[in-house]
């Protein structure tokens, strides 16, 4: 028991100080893991189920009270959560049973909070849901009915859900037959609470936005539980009868929410139609019809009676937009029913022709110079299907009254916040078009939707919003993959159009950097295919792509700039496209990198450095560099980049230098014709010296690195001199081997890495400390392995653990001509546990509790309001 120790008694009371002082927590304190870390301080304790712990707290320090205390309404969410949480530890761990302790006169929490706390708690509901003695004592307190409607409603999001958790929980384990006491009793408990009625008020009180999103909370709650319990209570309930006034809301949110649980409802529940109250044949539905037939038959409901009494508003944008919402939710729940008894390709068609019909609908010609892609405007969709919508939807003159008034200004209604947009319905719609175009490839390649989405791009009203730009652009590569069948390209003039557009915007002049982001999105995207690649690979479409990233390279803007070196480096990454990479090689496009590299921005220069190291990281990108000596002359660039005024430019070369040395083996670059750059003066100072502590990371990594590529050459070394034994042991001459020259040694880098564990930085401390360790663990397996061997003298001086292994392996003959051993000896010599402490946070934490009590350093309101609340952010 913790607080029986003697030893203990400190930590005792420094536990009720801290559960004393929670409602106090002060409101200015940022970080919320200062909460969580209360949390788990205080219910470690509690899961110890010690009962004279449990006595202390609810008797002694009166633990209840401070709860409450907690959940006043003017409280911190914050602290609201914690204690709501630790209750329902108290509650979980509680093993005090009626008996009481001892004599009997004292009393278990359950007994507390029926008898002094007529609110039940959430949390302690949500726990003990299932149970029937938990049931019984709930329904006991009266309180249920007042408690949930309460909690419905109130303005914590936390709260809420927790309500509609623990009534989710009585849902899902309630019998539907009520077969059970437990049942009949989870059913009287839903009766007492009136749930029926109360969801239905809360859902249709159009005073209150926030009682509807509440109200469909909990639907969604139930719904996502995709169980037959839930599914039988929501049609038991009818509480989603009324879905086509809640997707018509005023409300953006309540439009939002409700599709979302109508979007569910589609995928996961066999016969919808019976949730949302159009079910005529609901009375025999689980018997006569299988769930294919009933998906048809709700397929038919929907587009003929919702979507056409929508669309047939034509003088309303909303309800265009709830009709666009509404054909997106159906695409998903087709892929997993294809058939549906043969009307499932009937329904792909009917689907992908209103998506398509609406967004040009939507759309506002320009003229001028798209005179020459009338090939592309020229196509009018019309909606297949035979029933009353595809007949109002072709009718003469219907497309053009809808495009009229979408052209007119919103009306502003109470809730609606101005009104549907044109480009709000557009990004629907594009949001369908690709969920149809990933899922049914074969419907939208037999479409005219690359036409539809081309002409979008030619809006320059539409496209004026950068949402709808990035949908469109995004949609692009998605529907072109439809025209790729078995490695080959269905239409090459479709694509050849496609890409003569997407040059037009890359070379546009006024295009901003966010625009030119997009597009070399999209464009990576083709790249990523393995036939529209090879297609920009070969045909002058990639040689015309080339020149104009090539001018964007000079773009007085530098993110211009920017994004094209990083367009370029990415293609490089690890699993890019093969046909990228051969496209930039093809093109030379490195060298135009290489070039970026004195860029007058720093920005540029950075990203060029980057781009590099991408690059070699790629054996592909590699070798192309070998072909034009890049890695050289990017080599002798370094000394003056390393040297720049910008941090972030000098650990980009740092990051390269890494690269360099760790994935391809090539440091002698770094020194060839530049023996005064990477010296010991040099590491000196950016180890040590430099003002960012970041680089002085990145130069300890950099140490690491060369310390591991002087290990692998050592190695081999070492595999020859012992080839060269084995010819001696044949009689044949040997030549001398001389130890390897380590430049590890030559830049100082043990002393420097030494030196770097006194650093002011934590974190750079961390990075020496972690880099040495390994070093002397090298060591040491290379000492066991034989690989070294030490004198007489130097094993003294090693540690006495370490000592008895190399004296094992002496020689008598042996000399400390290795460059290991003065290292190692002063690696024997430091207080790894001490520079671990000095290291750690935990520790640092620690040392900082030490000096300040729990209360004042996490809780206590001190007299000036930020005073003591950042005592840890030096040891970030």
């Amino acid at each position: 028991m913790v607080h029986q120790d003697p030893a203990s008694e400190g930590t005792l009371e420094e536990l009720r100080r801290v559960v004393e002082a929670l409602p106090r927590m002060p409101r200015n304190i940022v970080d919320d893991t200062r909460h969580e870390k209360v949390l788990s301080y205080v219910s470690a304790f509690i899961a110890q189920e010690d009962p004279a712990l449990y006595h202390t707290m609810l008797v002694d320090w009166g633990i209840l009270d401070i709860f409450e205390e907690c959940l006043a309404k003017a409280q911190d969410y914050r602290v609201s959560c914690v204690a709501l949480r630790l209750l329902g530890f108290l509650l979980k761990h509680d093993t005090v049973t009626d008996s009481t302790l001892g004599g009997g006169d004292s009393l278990n929490v359950w007994q507390l909070l029926e008898q002094r706390y007529q609110s039940t708690i959430l949390e302690f509901m949500i726990n003990n849901a299932t149970g029937e003695e938990a049931l019984t004592r709930i329904m006991k307190t009266g309180k249920i009915a007042a408690t949930v409607s309460a909690a419905l409603k109130d303005t914590s999001s936390y709260v809420l859900e927790a309500a509609c958790r623990f009534l989710v929980a009585i849902i899902e384990n309630r019998g539907i037959e009520k077969t059970t006491t437990h049942d009949a009793l989870m059913d009287t408990l839903l009766e007492s609470i009136s749930l029926y009625s109360l969801i239905h008020s809360m859902i249709s009180d159009q005073t209150s936005e926030r009682n509807r999103l509440a109200g469909l909370e909990f639907i969604w709650m139930v719904t996502d539980a995709r169980s037959e319990r839930c599914t039988a209570f929501l049609k038991q309930s009818q509480l989603f009868f009324s879905y086509m006034s809640l997707l018509t809301d005023d409300s953006r949110l309540v439009r939002s929410r409700s599709l979302d649980i109508f979007s569910i409802l589609l995928e996961s529940t066999p016969y919808p139609l019976g949730i949302l109250g159009s079910d005529k044949n609901s009375s025999s539905m689980d018997v006569d019809r299988s769930e294919e037939e009933a998906l048809v038959e709700c397929y038919n409901y929907l587009l003929e009676h919702d979507i056409r009494s929508l669309m047939a508003q034509e003088t309303s944008l909303k309800a265009l937009h709830v009709a666009t919402g509404i054909l997106d939710a159906t695409v998903k729940p087709l892929a997993t029913h294809k058939e549906m008894h043969g009307r499932g390709p009937q329904f792909k068609d009917i689907i992908l022709s209103i998506v398509l019909w609406i967004i040009q609908a939507l759309q506002e010609h320009s003229k001028g110079e798209q005179t020459e892609w009338q090939h592309i405007q020229a196509v009018t969709v019309i909606v297949k299907g035979h029933g009353q919508l595809a007949s109002l939807l072709n009718s003469d003159g219907f497309q053009l009254l809808v495009k009229t008034n979408s052209k007119a200004k919103p009306a502003r209604g109470v809730g609606n916040r101005g009104g549907t947009l044109p480009k709000t319905i557009v990004l629907s719609a594009l949001k369908a078009l690709q969920s149809l175009a990933l899922l049914f490839p074969d419907t939208v390649e037999q479409s005219v939707s690359i036409n539809i989405v081309l002409s979008i791009l030619f809006d320059t009203k539409l496209c004026a919003d950068q949402r709808v730009f990035k949908a469109c652009l995004a949609t692009l590569p998605i529907v072109l993959k439809t025209k790729v069948r078995n490695g080959h390209l269905l239409d090459g003039q479709l694509f050849s159009s496609a890409m003569t557009v997407v040059m037009k915007l890359l070379n546009e002049p006024a295009s901003s950097s966010t625009l030119l982001r997009l597009i070399l999105t999209a464009i990576q995207e083709f790249f990523a295919d393995d036939t529209l690649g090879r297609v920009l690979v070969q045909e002058n479409v990639g040689r015309d792509l080339a020149e104009s990233l090539e001018i964007k390279l000079y773009d007085k803007e530098w993110d211009v700039r920017d994004n094209v070196v990083e367009f370029i480096g990415g293609l490089f990454a690890a699993g890019g496209p093969d046909h990228g990479v051969e496209w930039a090689l093809k093109h030379d496009l490195l060298e135009s990198v290489f070039r970026k590299l004195s860029d007058e921005e720093a920005y540029v220069r950075a990203a060029s450095i980057h781009a590099f190291e991408t690059v070699m990281r790629d054996a592909r990108g590699w070798k192309g560099m070998g072909t034009k000596r890049l890695e050289e002359r990017f080599s002798q660039q370094l000394p003056e980049l390393i040297r720049d005024s910008e941090a972030f430019v000098r650990r980009a070369v740092l990051e390269a230098m890494i690269c360099l040395v760790s994935e391809r083996e090539s440091g002698t670059v770094l020194m060839v014709g530049t023996h005064l750059f990477v010296d010991a003066t040099f590491m000196y100072k950016l180890t040590l010296d430099d003002s960012d502590w970041e680089v002085r990371i990145r130069a300890c990594e950099f140490l690491a690195a060369v310390w591991e590529h002087c290990v692998a050459l050592d190695e081999r070394a070492d595999y020859r001199a012992r080839a060269a034994k084995r010819l001696k042991d044949s009689a044949t001459e040997e030549e001398h081997m001389a130890p390897p020259n380590w430049w590890f040694y030559d830049i100082k880098g043990d002393k420097i890495l030494i030196e770097a564990t006194l650093d002011a930085s934590r974190l750079v401390r961390l990075s020496s400390v972690e880099t040495l360790k390994k070093m002397k663990a090298s060591i040491e397996e290379r000492l066991r392995s034989g690989s070294i061997v030490m004198t007489e003298e130097s094993i003294s001086n090693v540690n006495p653990v370490d000592r008895d292994s190399t004296h094992k392996r002496k020689e008598s003959n042996a000399v400390d001509n290795h460059p290991h051993v003065a290292f190692y000896r002063a690696l024997c010599k430091l207080d790894f546990e001490r520079l671990d402490a000095t290291t750690s946070v935990e520790q640092l934490y620690q040392e900082v509790l030490d000096v300040e009590r729990v209360e004042h350093v996490v809780m206590a309101e001190s007299e000036q309001a930020n005073d003591g609340n950042n005592v840890l952010d030096c040891y970030a």
